[in-house]
C-alpha cells in the first residue's frame, strides 16, 4: 500500500464547494513528495502488450498531429525523435497495484466516479493539442515538467480543426497558464479547453471520471426496463377512432401509447437500480474471470479459519445506495445488483470502502453469515483475489 497522502493544505470541502464541476484550479503540491510509480521505460513497455490501450501522438509539423494506435513493438519506440511525441497509456492502475493506489487518495468523491488513471509520458514539446473532455479530470505531474494552457468552456459545436482524429479546438484561446512539476495537479472541469505541453520530458498522471451521457442513460435503461416488458401490451386505437384518411395518423390516437410509455420511463426506482448497474459495470470484464472450480461454502469456511486475505480485483467496481422506497440497502458489483435489509447497512459501507478484508481485522464482515455468502459468490465470479 503506497503512504502517499494529499497535502494537509488541501481543503476538499472548499474545493468541492468552490471548483468541483464548477472552474479549474491549480493544486500546488497536491501530493507532497511525488514519486513516480513506474519509469517512462516501463509504461512503453505496457503499451507493447496486447490488453493494454495506448495511443502514439506525434507532431510531425506545426499544428498536425499523427495518431497510431497500440499495442507497439520495441522499434517503435527506438525510431521516435528526441522531441514532439507523446504516449498514452490507458487505465495504468488496472496493471499497476502503486498507480491503483493513487486513486484512494480521492476518497472525498464517490469511487464510483473514478473511470481510470491513464499515464502520458511527453518528450520535450510532446503535445496532444488544444481540446475538452466531457468529464472532470485531475492532471497530477510527475517526473520533469509540463505546462499547461486552459481556456473557456466550450459548447458541443465549438469548430474543431477538420480531419483529425483527435478532435482538436481550430480557435483555442487560453485564459490562464500554469507550469506544474512533480505533485503538482490541475483540476478541470468537463467541456474546458486546455493544451498540455511538455518543457520537459515528463509523465503526467490522468485521473478522469465517469460521466455517461443523456443518449448513454436513455439507451441504457431502455435495454433495462426492455427485459421485463410484457409482449402482450401493444398499441392499440383508443375510442377516439374516428374515419381517417388513407395513410394518416392522428395524434390523438397515440395518446394512450404516449402515456404508458411515459409511465414506464418514470419509475424512478427502476432508473436508480439501472444507474448503479451501469456505473458499475467494469472498465474491461475480460479480467475479471471466475474461479476454475467454485468454492463451496464449507471450503470457503476452511479458508477464512486458515487466514486468507481477500482483495478486490482491480478491475471490478462496487458501490451500494440506500433505498428508501424499498427499504433497503442495494450493492452493485461489476454490473449486477444485490439487495440487503436495512441491517447490513454498514457492514456494506465497510465492505465498499475496505481495501483488503483480513482475518483480525474485519472481524464484522467475517462473523456475519451473511456477508460471508456474499464473499464467497464475489471470490468465485472473480471480483475478489484471494491470497495467503
Amino acid at each position: 500500500m503506497s503512504k502517499r497522502q494529499l497535502s494537509p493544505d488541501f481543503d476538499s470541502k472548499e474545493f468541492l464547494a468552490q471548483y468541483w464541476q464548477k472552474k479549474p484550479v491549480l493544486l500546488p503540491k497536491l501530493i507532497p513528495n511525488f514519486h513516480d510509480s513506474l519509469a517512462p521505460e516501463e509504461l512503453a513497455g505496457l503499451a507493447c502488450e496486447e490488453l493494454v490501450e495506448s495511443r502514439l501522438i506525434t507532431e510531425f509539423e506545426a499544428g498536425k498531429w499523427q495518431v497510431r494506435h497500440g499495442p507497439f513493438e520495441d522499434s517503435d519506440f527506438t525510431q521516435l525523435p528526441e522531441s514532439n511525441w507523446t504516449l498514452l497509456v490507458q487505465a495504468v492502475d488496472q496493471w499497476v497495484e502503486d498507480v491503483a493506489d493513487i486513486k484512494t487518495l480521492f476518497n472525498f468523491l464517490p469511487s464510483w466516479r473514478i473511470d481510470d488513471i491513464m499515464i502520458s509520458f511527453a518528450a520535450q514539446g510532446g503535445s496532444v493539442g488544444p481540446h475538452y473532455d466531457y468529464y472532470d479530470v485531475f492532471l497530477l505531474q510527475g517526473q520533469g515538467e509540463r505546462s499547461w494552457k486552459v481556456g473557456e468552456r466550450c459548447d458541443s459545436d465549438v469548430a474543431l480543426i477538420p480531419g483529425e482524429e483527435l478532435s482538436l479546438l481550430q480557435d483555442f484561446k487560453a485564459t490562464m497558464e500554469f507550469n506544474l512539476t512533480a505533485g503538482d495537479a490541475l483540476y478541470i472541469p468537463p467541456r474546458f479547453a486546455h493544451w498540455g505541453t511538455a518543457t520537459s520530458d515528463s509523465l503526467c498522471y490522468s485521473i478522469g471520471f465517469r460521466a455517461p451521457s443523456m443518449a448513454e442513460m436513455i439507451e441504457g435503461f431502455s435495454d433495462f426496463i426492455i427485459k421485463d416488458q410484457d409482449p402482450a401490451q401493444r398499441y392499440e386505437d383508443s375510442d377516439k377512432q374516428t374515419e381517417l384518411r388513407g395513410a394518416e395518423i392522428k395524434p390523438e390516437l397515440l395518446e394512450d401509447s404516449y402515456r404508458q410509455l411515459t409511465e414506464r420511463l418514470a419509475e424512478k426506482h427502476q432508473f436508480t437500480s439501472w444507474f448503479g448497474c451501469h456505473v458499475s459495470q467494469p472498465k474491461y470484464p475480460e479480467l475479471i474471470q471466475p474461479l476454475d472450480k467454485a468454492l463451496s461454502s464449507h471450503d470457503f469456511a476452511a479458508l477464512l479459519a486458515d487466514g486468507i486475505q481477500l482483495t478486490k480485483n482491480p478491475s471490478s467496481r462496487f458501490a451500494f445506495m440506500e433505498s428508501a422506497a424499498e427499504g433497503c440497502v442495494l450493492l452493485f458489483v461489476d454490473g449486477a445488483m444485490v439487495s440487503f435489509s436495512m441491517k447490513q447497512l454498514s457492514n456494506i459501507v465497510a465492505f465498499c470502502e475496505a481495501v483488503d478484508i483480513v482475518p483480525g481485522t474485519s472481524s464484522d464482515l467475517l462473523t456475519d453469515p451473511e456477508i460471508v455468502e456474499l464473499l464467497r459468490q464475489l471470490l468465485n465470479q472473480g471480483s475478489l483475489l484471494a491470497s495467503v
